[in-house]
């Protein structure tokens, strides 16, 4: 456990340090992305048993396990883990966005606003040894079919995303994320959220 919280803390302090030196910029959120890639090429780290997915009975079908945090609630690092069956409509972060595969495959559409709400614009395919880094306006969706964890870090922790825009496709209108919650603790001698 002290090996994976000292990577982790590596990996954090070179995020701080990229963001610091690059800004929060499209080449900035690569390097962040790249880092993180690096990360979770260290396997051994992260065996699925720490972060088990919600059961076939269970409401949700996935889970947050938080990897870090800073104390202002800075430069959170977290793994989601699925059952599979995950689909979210296209949102923003409002901060900038890293998802980087780990097992299992995540799909990640990319959208533009459009008249009609939004068009898609590319798609990419996360899995193990592969991310996508987003600038806080832009719009993903995210897409699971089977098990699968993923590293997600984000310039200001989930608990505190509470202007996230997502488009309601059936109303044809935009709307605000609730704020996340429920994230179970991941981190050394801490507890639970």
């Amino acid at each position: 456990m002290q090996t994976r919280t000292d990577a982790v803390s590596a990996a954090m302090d070179d995020i701080r340090t990229i963001e610091a030196d690059l800004g929060v910029t499209r080449a900035g959120v690569e390097a962040i992305r790249d880092r993180l890639v690096e990360l979770s090429s260290n396997r051994e780290l992260f065996p699925l048993e720490d972060f088990p997915h919600p059961g076939e009975d269970d409401a949700q079908s996935s889970l947050l396990y938080r990897l870090a945090q800073d104390a202002d609630d800075r430069f959170a690092l977290y793994a989601q883990s699925s059952r599979g069956q995950v689909k979210t409509p296209a949102h923003n972060h409002t901060t900038w966005a890293v998802v980087v595969g780990f097992e299992g495959q995540e799909l990640n559409r990319f959208y533009e606003r459009s008249d009609d709400g939004v068009s898609q614009t590319h798609e990419h395919m996360v899995q193990a040894g592969t991310g996508v880094a987003m600038l806080p306006d832009d719009l993903h969706s995210i897409h699971i079919e089977g098990p699968a964890l993923n590293f997600h870090c984000y310039g200001l922790a989930l608990e505190r995303l509470d202007e996230r825009e997502y488009y309601n496709e059936s109303e044809g209108n935009w709307k605000i994320f609730k704020s996340v919650s429920g994230i179970r603790e991941a981190r050394t001698g801490l507890q639970s959220c």
